[in-house]
């Protein structure tokens, strides 16, 4: 029974909820009124994905883990790196065969996400940090909204922006995020962003990451998205570019507090259902 809830905690079941969100948001883009079975698997698709890749970010993070996190369930030894190597190949299998089951594209792009996601905790593994391997989770989770354009059989220009977008604001999320386990890295000579570059650089080019986003963001009804998300929009937009300047104002802080990721994702989850009272309001 232990280790079924060590497996259970490994692919951290609320972090789905950001995947799944933007997958069904994908869906909306591309098709105005989709059907149940669409939008089930524009949720499922991606995070079965994300599962896998958390699996493998612990498999990879397991030295780190031991000093930072030693009850995870690989570093404490309950699930070992076989199992979890078997258990996170198993999410991405199943993920593939659902895609495949959709359309090669979907296939495809389920493929990218899998690929950025795997290649994320790699990075860390043979220290190699930087703003590289910030953009490969920005990648990985802005590809989802794809996953779900894909299965409405539409990538529209909409879509692409809006995937765009996504790109950034995770990206500068993953920068965030980095902060409070600088002295975990420090001891695993691993160097990431605000550590190459110094925390005040780092939350500057978050800040910018997030500003683009907002600007386009604000600029979607360009690409045909109903005027009707701009109220949601806009207070989405503001809460991020509000929790940045927090950050930029005294990036010490956010060393010892993780809240304002937290807060983000609160965020970026009404940001997308602002996309979707745009496309459902303009049918």
């Amino acid at each position: 029974m232990e280790k079924l809830i060590k497996l259970i905690e490994l692919i951290r079941l609320p972090l789905l909820v950001v995947p799944a969100a933007l997958g069904t948001c994908g869906v909306y883009l591309s098709v105005n009124n989709p059907d149940l079975t669409s939008l089930i698997l524009g949720a499922i698709i991606p995070s079965l994905a994300w599962a896998g890749g958390l699996v493998f970010n612990d498999y990879f993070d397991i030295e780190s883990d031991k000093l930072a996190h030693p009850h995870r369930p690989i570093a404490s030894g309950i699930i070992s790196t076989q199992e979890s190597l078997i258990y996170g190949s198993a999410f991405y299998i199943l993920c593939l065969y659902l895609s495949s089951l959709v359309s090669i594209y979907c296939l495809a792009v389920s493929l990218v996400v899998i690929i950025f996601k795997t290649i994320y905790p790699y990075l860390s593994y043979i220290k190699r940090e930087g703003i590289l391997r910030n953009l490969c989770f920005g990648i990985a989770v802005g590809f989802c909204i794809l996953v779900g354009s894909t299965i409405g059989n539409n990538i529209s220009t909409l879509a692409i922006v809006v995937t765009i977008i996504g790109i950034l604001i995770y990206t500068s999320d993953n920068i965030i995020g980095r902060f409070p386990d600088i002295e975990v890295d420090k001891k695993m000579g691993v160097r990431t962003l605000p550590m190459q570059i110094g925390l005040k650089a780092a939350s500057v080019i978050a800040f910018l990451l997030t500003v683009f986003a907002a600007f386009g963001t604000m600029s979607l009804w360009l690409w045909g998205l109903h005027l009707s998300y701009l109220p949601t929009a806009f207070i989405a937009v503001m809460s991020l570019i509000l929790l940045s300047l927090a950050l930029l104002a005294d990036p010490e802080r956010f060393r010892t507090d993780s809240s304002i990721v937290f807060l983000r994702y609160m965020g970026q989850l009404l940001l997308c259902m602002s996309l979707i009272i745009g496309v459902t309001g303009g049918v």
